[in-house]
């Protein structure tokens, strides 16, 4: 499986008339992101640096990344909900993936969709593919909703996201509280934390 992807790759395709089904695709929102504010202060814009999101592709996100980054890619881990065992799966060919160390991932609520038990594995396998000193975004959803909406997460600015809800709701598990999520993001060490409106909560950490 090819999961790690360039531009034009990940990206979602138009439906076609012979599919049975369209996808359910909300109005896109645009909020402000202090969390994101704070992953890019203090950035060169010199393209020295190596991005992985692991959301899907998106010509504004690449555009905002390129003002950075000499090297970019897109994961695209946030579609439909998938199981444990194609976690497992898409999170292990990661390593092969790799060129040289990543030193900014955006990770967006990928820990809210993989099940519990791989949460670990997630961030150990990004701290394997991260620099030291690198930065990690995490948004963690905070609401107390038995269900929640996949969402595509794109960056009009630094400081700026674009979220669109995509596809069905699906269950939201075990939520996790803000300890909970420092002591998992070990050996990423928080740095920065932000709780916004409507209880989602942003985290950047480094790793050590």
């Amino acid at each position: 499986m090819g999961w790690l992807s360039r531009m034009g790759r990940g990206v979602p395709r138009e439906t076609g008339a012979e599919e049975p089904q369209k996808e359910a695709v909300s109005t896109p929102v645009e909020r402000s992101a202090p969390g994101l504010a704070a992953l890019f202060a203090g950035l060169r814009e010199d393209g020295s640096h190596a991005v992985l999101d692991l959301g899907p592709a998106s010509e504004s996100s690449f555009r905002l990344y390129s003002r950075f980054a000499r090297r970019i890619r897109f994961a695209d881990l946030l579609g439909a909900p998938l199981r444990g065992e194609t976690w497992t799966e898409a999170l292990r060919l990661l390593p092969e993936h790799v060129e040289g160390p990543f030193d900014l991932v955006l990770a967006w609520n990928v820990l809210d969709r993989v099940p519990p038990e791989l949460r670990s594995p997630v961030v150990r396998l990004l701290a394997k593919v991260t620099a030291s000193g690198a930065r990690l975004y995490v948004l963690v959803d905070g609401s107390r909703e038995p269900l929640a909406q996949p969402l595509r997460f794109t960056l009009p600015g630094t400081d700026r996201v674009c979220q669109q809800a995509m596809g069905d709701p699906y269950p939201t598990g075990s939520k996790l509280l803000p300890a909970e999520v420092k002591r998992l993001l070990e050996p990423f060490a928080v740095v920065q934390a932000f709780t916004l409106r409507e209880g989602h909560r942003e985290y950047v950490s480094v790793r050590g």
